[in-house]
């Protein structure tokens, strides 16, 4: 199999992400995301995915989603038992940084309080957890 690094891999989950839907998906909804990079030496991908495991079990989500390409990338989805709401988290090794994407969905109405109380809860551990 051939391997196509973190570029390709952050491509395919783009692409994947603007894919239309075979199940019809509510118009509008609410997208927050947050974008950082932290010292790999603060804030490895084991310590990235933990964190976002943690703050989603607090929420009360429950985990769909966990992938891992060693020294390169995690990815974590969850989301609420009920649906209606997701939650994933991307830690890509760059260099000598841990970047992260947080990406919080409110499937049930745009500019979604909900969805960005989520992106800043889990998007604020991370962000303590590479400061430590």
């Amino acid at each position: 199999m051939k391997s196509y690094g973190v570029a390709g891999v952050v491509l395919a989950v783009g692409c994947l992400l603007s894919a239309p839907s075979a199940v019809a998906a509510p118009s509008k909804f609410g997208l927050e995301y947050r974008v950082e990079r932290a010292s790999s030496a603060k804030l490895s991908l084991d310590t990235c995915l933990g964190v976002a495991k943690r703050e989603s079990a607090k929420l009360g989500y429950a985990p769909a989603v966990e992938n891992r390409y060693p020294g390169q990338l995690a990815v974590f989805a969850s989301g609420p038992a009920a649906g209606g709401a997701s939650l994933m988290v991307y830690c890509i090794a760059v260099d000598q940084k841990t970047a992260f994407v947080v990406q919080a969905i409110d499937y049930s109405q745009p500019n979604s309080p909900a969805a960005k109380r989520t992106a800043d809860r889990v998007h604020a551990a991370l962000l303590s957890a590479s400061q430590s």
